[in-house]
């Protein structure tokens, strides 16, 4: 087998917890042969954990021959510029999320692969996370009917105060977590071009001055409403997946998904009327169904029991497939840049937050 050989650039909460963390598991695909990180503690850190002679300038990658892609796992507001960089020199990049501040920049990032004959790819692993893959299943098998409303809670109840709370950074909730939902969202509705987008944004507890309250409306003929919510505000919050259809709902956590439906050719007939309900006394009924309701759950086996591993593995083994066999990949620079545009539209209708 094939081993690809991966530089990574950044060694914080995403670059070690995450990418560090999966490749590890996988090393008969890949190998970290050069990271980067500013810090020196945290070059340190790579020394010690990785084996390899730590870099403090992602600068000093551009000589390096022997590398099959990059990791960029920097500051968010560094993803582009240091993006382009890399595939201008014709490196293989992977960027971390959000892949850039707006539209027009995640357009010059694909311009630049496009000119260099580059590839590039942002890392989306949600899209790979087995709750949802079952959600999807169920979708597609018709268990659940036509999917009416798709709701995604991303609540909790807590103060944050590091980089990820200041807008200037490229951050904030819907730039931070929003790439999740929102791709999954998309996913859902079949990523229409026409999408349309409600958002409302506030500051509660956060100390930065990028939100931490999002709640996002996405609407599109012939698609399922999607409710999308960040919270820090909220202390009760629910399920984070709950998708209504015609004939059933399931919702749930990365932990389990139950889901309750109905089977059609098993319902009562019953004929619209126009005349009040009555029993035999003549005395008024309330509308009530007798629908028999089949019950079905999932919960996580193996590796999927740790959330981040289930998603993360399942997602470096398709790039794998994509990068040594050629496979096509499942998330396109396409449905990146529509989720880019949902949450620019989203900025936009609360641009008096950021003034």
């Amino acid at each position: 087998m094939k081993k690809l050989r991966v530089a990574l650039i950044g060694y914080g909460r995403s670059g070690r917890d995450i990418h560090a963390h999966m490749l590890s598991m996988l090393p008969d695909m890949y190998e970290i042969v050069a990271a980067v990180d500013a810090d020196a503690q945290r070059r340190d850190m790579i020394r010690s954990e990785l084996g390899v002679e730590p870099l403090d300038d992602y600068t000093q990658l551009f000589e390096r021959k022997d590398i099959d892609f990059v990791i960029n796992a920097s500051f968010s507001m560094d993803h582009a510029p240091i993006s382009c960089e890399l595939l201008r020199r014709g490196f293989t990049v992977l960027s971390e999320k959000p892949a850039a501040h707006d539209v027009a920049e995640f357009d010059h990032i694909l311009a630049t692969a496009r000119e260099a004959g580059s590839r590039y790819y942002v890392f989306q692993l949600c899209r790979f996370a087995p709750e949802f893959r079952r959600i999807k299943q169920l979708i597609a098998d018709g268990t659940l009917g036509r999917v009416v409303q798709v709701s995604m809670q991303y609540d909790g109840f807590a103060r944050r105060w590091d980089w990820q709370t200041i807008h200037g950074w490229c951050a904030g909730s819907l730039r931070n977590t929003g790439p999740h939902p929102v791709d999954m969202a998309l996913d859902l509705m079949g990523f229409p071009q026409d999408v349309n987008v409600f958002c409302a944004m506030d500051r509660a507890l956060t100390l930065g001055d990028g939100e931490d309250y999002v709640k996002l409306i996405l609407t599109a003929p012939g698609a399922p409403v999607c409710d999308i919510e960040i919270s820090a505000c909220n202390a009760y919050p629910g399920a984070t997946f709950s998708v209504q259809g015609t004939r059933g709902t399931v919702r749930g956590t990365a932990g389990g998904l139950e889901w309750k439906y109905f089977v059609e050719g098993e319902a009562s007939p019953r004929e619209l009327t126009s005349v009040p309900l009555r029993n035999e006394k003549g005395e008024p009924l309330y509308c009530v169904d007798d629908l028999k309701l089949h019950e079905g759950s999932w919960q996580p086996t193996g590796e999927e029991v740790v959330a981040f591993d289930g998603k993360g593995l399942a997602f470096y083994r398709a790039f794998y497939d994509t990068l040594v066999n050629g496979a096509d990949f499942a998330i396109t620079n396409e449905q990146v840049r529509l989720q880019m545009h949902v949450m620019e539209m989203a900025h936009a209708q609360n641009w008096q937050l950021f003034c």
